[in-house]
């Protein structure tokens, strides 16, 4: 017992067809939009992030620029308080230097002269040293060594 299908009844199909494909349109242009809502979104994170490593990048070239400017300054205090300590023992073997005279005199030994930093070697060359001070006279000869720390 089947019924004849009429025009009415394919209009209804017709309708009810096309109802579903406007309605399966119209969640395709949202899931569309979804999507390219979230690709929008992405590309604005990766340009984000983008700028934020740029932004790391440069700070480590700056952090770079320092250390190596920090590094560079290092070695000129060092340079600078190497050449202190040489200059600070000059200026406590000049302040020696004359102590020497009144210090041997007192003692009965006459000063005929005080040599700064006099160079010795030996006849082969194979050693050599350095005298802060030597003071003597016609009979004697006295090497001082001073030190600029207790």
């Amino acid at each position: 017992m089947s019924q004849a299908v009429t025009f009415d009844d394919v209009w209804k199909m017709f309708q009810e067809t096309d109802r579903k494909f406007q309605e399966m349109v119209r969640e395709d242009r949202e899931r569309r939009a979804e999507l390219d809502r979230k690709f929008q979104d992405t590309d604005r994170k990766f340009q984000d992030t983008d700028r934020k490593f740029q932004d790391t990048d440069r700070k480590f070239q700056d952090t770079d620029r320092k250390f190596q400017d920090t590094d560079r300054k290092i070695k000129e205090v060092s340079q600078q308080v190497g050449n202190l300590g040489s200059r600070w023992g000059e200026f406590v073997e000049g302040i020696v230097a004359p102590a020497c005279e009144t210090l041997f005199a007192e003692r009965g030994i006459p000063v005929h002269r005080v040599s700064h930093r006099v160079k010795a070697r030996s006849l082969d060359d194979s050693r050599r040293m350095e005298i802060d001070l030597l003071v003597n006279n016609t009979d004697c000869v006295v090497l001082v060594e001073v030190k600029s720390r207790l």
